[in-house]
């Protein structure tokens, strides 16, 4: 092995570790539900009023125009999209996206520096005829699924409209400090804290993804789940199974509350036990 072959490993490990580390933290799952699902999300009290904080929004950028419902947490939010004809990921009926968030500024490029297998895409956002880069991706350059794993880094002019200093841009930012700067001491006013795992039906094709996803990021590959830092990608290898299909999403609530199920629709049923909330999606 060459000293050059050497040094390339040390920082791909050193580089790899810091992410595995307390560095990222998972912040939104995207999913794209049939119309009838997509249409009722809002429909109980409970979950609108106690539950989520509940927002329906279009979102404008350089090459996509898109509207979604969100479930949005204290420290986490949960994306609802229906499909469209715009023929992007997400567009698709169980277009699933699981999004990560960088800490820190800088930790995209030195990861992409000496990892041949994953690209960065920058994603502006465009409003009258102006744009701003909105934050760049993170992500594997081969998928062949309907799964994306993806880690976002908000850019520095986008922190300076949210309204950070610039000697805060360069700081190590906890989910804690980031919503301390953006609102204030305005508290949280739902239940939805964030999200601790997610569980999958994959097939060979999904399986290979999740594995490579654990090989690139240094998470921890388990027989039946992935630990990446405080969040799980539980999984189940169905090998005659199309698609990957989402099951469920765990998420932590910011106070205990008493059992309760609720259909959300007849596809999606959501079970309430102490500070954990299932959101089931069933066939």
């Amino acid at each position: 092995m060459t000293y050059k072959s050497l040094i390339k490993i040390v920082f791909l490990l050193m580089s790899t570790s810091f992410v595995a580390q307390n560095r990222i933290d998972c912040n939104t799952i995207f999913v794209c539900l049939a119309e009838d699902d997509y249409k009722v999300l809002f429909q109980n009290s409970f979950v609108k009023d106690t539950l989520f904080f509940c927002k329906e929004n279009t979102t404008k950028t350089t090459t996509d125009e898109y509207s979604g419902k969100y479930f949005m947490g204290e420290f986490a939010t949960l994306e609802f999209l229906q499909p469209s004809k715009n023929n992007k990921f997400g567009d698709h009926l169980n277009d699933i996206g699981i999004e990560f968030k960088s800490r820190k500024i800088g930790i995209l490029d030195s990861i992409k520096d000496i990892n041949s297998k994953v690209e960065i895409e920058k994603v502006y956002l465009e409003s009258d005829d102006k744009k701003h880069l909105w934050y760049d991706a993170l992500k594997l350059k081969e998928n062949k699924t309907n799964l994306e794993f993806s880690i976002l880094e908000y850019s520095a002019e986008e922190l300076k409209i949210l309204g950070f200093t610039d000697d805060e841009i360069k700081k190590t930012i906890s989910p804690t400090e980031f919503n301390k700067i953006v609102y204030g001491n305005h508290k949280y006013p739902r239940k939805f804290k964030y999200i601790k795992s997610i569980t999958l039906e994959v097939n060979k094709i999904g399986l290979n993804y999740l594995k490579q996803l654990a090989a690139n990021f240094n998470f921890s590959f388990n027989n039946n789940y992935i630990q990446c830092n405080d969040f799980i990608i539980y999984y189940k290898c169905i090998k005659n199974q199309k698609t990957t299909l989402i099951k469920n999403i765990e998420i932590n609530l910011t106070d205990n509350l008493n059992q309760k199920t609720i259909s959300i629709s007849p596809k999606i049923n959501l079970l309430i036990t102490g500070k954990t909330a299932n959101i089931q999606f069933l066939k």
